[in-house]
């Protein structure tokens, strides 16, 4: 019969020789899918359009976290995926506008786009990204190395600036196109799109936010006004962070050749992704708004 220290070194080599045991990854973390959300049973970089200034491109992060894990879910090709340049490799698109004063109230206002905002930006949803999409959760994520050319975008620089902006950055700093680049690396190479048609298409997408935002600035505005704004609860996808609107999320048919149609119901996968109340903090800059408990 063995002795008691002879099973206990039995089972201490067992645990060493069968990694992922007790729900572990095999290198003592858990299997938390890295506190990623899902959005329609697709994951999403919460933080994408919050680049660091370096442009850390992190290949292989998952969509919607804010796209984790592979940058695409177990059962879709891989990242470099075949019939991408035709725009064959995915079924919609996902449409997503970010709320600035949101991130700086949640970032305590530290970085520079937070101090200087233009004046647009109080009431204005913004370019996150315009994202090829699945019907199953998954995406196409890095699809070529064709690498961002700023030259080809002079035209529609200054609308880029005010619509597609990155607050980390200084004014009239690189800071801007580096998001940019993230975003045309990331998704843009598998839109089946050239840069300047991924580009001028997203600008010309941008909808108009409801007049409610810029009314309830700095206050508290009704989710069914909201959904008003944006044709109705199907139709779009709220995202809060601590009960404040955070970004709204749209979604657009995609036609034969690859572009973006009309706008389409979006897919229960993608619904799922909706973290607002019946009330919705609008944050404003510089604010200190009580919010409201979801």
């Amino acid at each position: 019969m063995a002795t008691p220290a002879i099973l206990l070194f039995a089972v201490t080599c067992l645990a060493h020789i069968i990694p992922g045991s007790r729900g572990g990854d095999g290198n003592g973390n858990a299997n938390n899918h890295e506190s990623h959300d899902f959005v329609r049973g697709s994951i999403i970089d919460e933080d994408e359009y919050n680049v660091p200034l370096d442009h850390r491109h992190n290949r292989g992060h998952q969509h919607q976290p804010e796209h984790g894990g592979s940058g695409n879910t177990n059962n879709s090709p891989s990242s470099k995926s075949q019939g991408v340049e035709d725009g064959s490799d995915f079924d919609f698109y996902v449409y997503s506008m970010s709320y600035q004063p949101e991130f700086c109230q949640a970032n305590n206002e530290k970085f520079a786009g937070c101090h200087n905002p233009k004046e647009a930006w109080e009431g204005q949803l913004t370019i996150h990204g315009l994202w090829p999409n699945r019907y199953d959760g998954s995406w196409p994520s890095d699809c070529s190395d064709e690498s961002f050319d700023l030259s080809l975008l002079q035209d529609v620089a200054g609308d880029l600036e005010k619509n597609w902006p990155n607050v980390k950055s200084p004014a009239a700093s690189s800071g801007h196109a580096s998001f940019w680049s993230h975003e045309w690396s990331k998704h843009g190479t598998c839109s089946g799109l050239t840069q300047q048609d991924y580009f001028m298409t997203a600008l010309d997408l941008l909808l108009p936010t409801p007049s409610i935002v810029k009314e309830k600035y700095g206050s508290v505005a009704s989710r069914e006004d909201l959904e008003k704004g944006y044709l109705g609860s199907d139709m779009s996808v709220f995202v809060c962070k601590r009960g404040y609107l955070s970004e709204v999320r749209v979604c657009f048919e995609k036609m034969e050749d690859g572009s973006p149609g009309e706008r389409v119901s979006c897919p229960a996968t993608l619904l799922k992704a909706d973290s607002c109340g019946d009330e919705i903090n609008i944050a404003s800059f510089d604010s200190k708004v009580t919010p409201v408990v979801a």
